[in-house]
């Protein structure tokens, strides 16, 4: 196990200098070409100090009070997810609660909050989870909750990934397989329905329609073009000027920074090391006895996974354009944070504190 925490916290580093580079790349590149004070680095700096504190403070709580409060835990998440309709909206959405400069995306922390949640209910009703009722139907009404509070805000991308999460969460809890198929069918059809009768907004519907009409948003042009431009090793860090000109390229498209800085090899690199980095994490899951534990492993890897493939698939043109960013690489400090907390918890899971209680002979005496 020791090797694959080796290979973890490697990968932890890389993406965070990574994403820091990047960062001043376009910084630089933002001052210089269009003259506009930028301090995406300086938040980034920030936002990974502020994730590692989290993350510290994560590991140092034993496992079983996060097993012992998972219902609490459950709670907070609804909230804090219906706290954000208080605060004013900001780029027509509810998304964030607001106190100042520090802004929080609850969303980002539902998706840790929800696998934590199953992955404890799943231990405790290890013995029913291939029934229907028990062990697939209750634990998704409990997730269905998560997933209309952040479909509401509106956040439809958000929405179905912590959907997907909380369904292969369960899958590994030993739920069967034709439940998620039939999950599939009615995702897709409650999409197509939503569509019909008004429920998704104008900029989702625009989005699906670039997509299925087979055309590439604007968005997604510019961002492939900074990869054409650069080749296959990149135009040098902070030497690139067409990045700035692509929406939202410090946090949904940090793909196109990259691209243009490091070329296809540095796209190629970051993806290999998320790949290690799942890997390593499902590896370690398998040393794992507790099944709580196991299984959070398991979905905390499949959360890394699904945001590289949604990403990737965003970039490419392969899928419609979403807010799903890179773990680590993307600015964001809900992400972040909420992603380290997971590791940590993980961490907190692998040291194995248990509650200590007193054990008494049959004569009743403490030993």
């Amino acid at each position: 196990m020791r090797q694959e925490l080796i290979i973890i916290i490697t990968s932890y580093l890389v993406l965070f200098v990574v994403g820091a580079i990047s960062m001043y790349s376009l910084d630089i590149a933002k001052e210089s070409v269009l003259g506009i004070d930028s301090n995406f680095f300086t938040k980034h700096i920030i936002n990974i100090a502020a994730g590692l504190v989290v993350f510290f403070l994560a590991m140092n709580v034993p496992f079983h009070i996060y097993e012992k409060y998972s219902n609490f835990l459950y709670g907070l998440g609804i909230i804090l997810l219906a706290a954000v309709f208080a605060f004013p909206s900001m780029n027509g959405a509810h998304r964030w609660i607001t106190m100042g400069r520090f802004t929080f995306q609850p969303s980002e922390l539902a998706k840790i909050l929800i696998i934590l949640f199953l992955s404890v209910y799943v231990k405790k009703n290890d013995k029913v989870m291939n029934t229907f009722l028990k062990g697939f139907l209750l634990p998704i009404v409990f997730s269905l909750v998560y997933v209309v509070l952040i479909f509401i805000e509106p956040n439809l991308s958000t929405a179905l990934l912590t959907l997907m999460v909380s369904l292969v969460t369960l899958y590994y809890g030993g739920a069967k397989l034709r439940y998620f198929i039939i999950s599939f069918f009615l995702v897709v059809l409650s999409i197509v329905i939503a569509s019909m009768f008004g429920f998704l907004h104008s900029y989702q519907l625009g989005r699906l329609r670039y997509f299925f009409s087979g055309s590439i948003a604007p968005q997604v042009d510019i961002a492939l073009r900074t990869l054409k431009n650069s080749g296959a090793t990149g135009a040098g860090i902070a030497n690139g000027w067409l990045k700035v000109y692509v929406p939202e390229a410090e946090s949904d498209f940090i793909l196109a920074v990259i691209g243009e800085d490091w070329g296809f090899f540095g796209i190629l690199m970051v993806s290999i090391v998320y790949l290690f980095l799942s890997y390593a994490l499902m590896k370690v899951a398998s040393y794992i006895e507790d099944v709580a534990v196991k299984i959070f492993t398991w979905s905390y890897a499949t959360i890394i996974l699904l945001h590289v493939a949604i990403n990737l698939g965003v970039f490419s043109g392969f899928l419609p354009v979403t807010g799903i960013p890179l773990p680590f690489l993307s600015t964001g400090g809900s992400s972040i944070m909420s992603l380290l907390a997971g590791f940590g918890i993980i961490l907190s899971g692998l040291t194995n504190k248990e509650e200590k209680k007193p054990f008494y002979t049959e004569e009743g005496e403490k030993e």
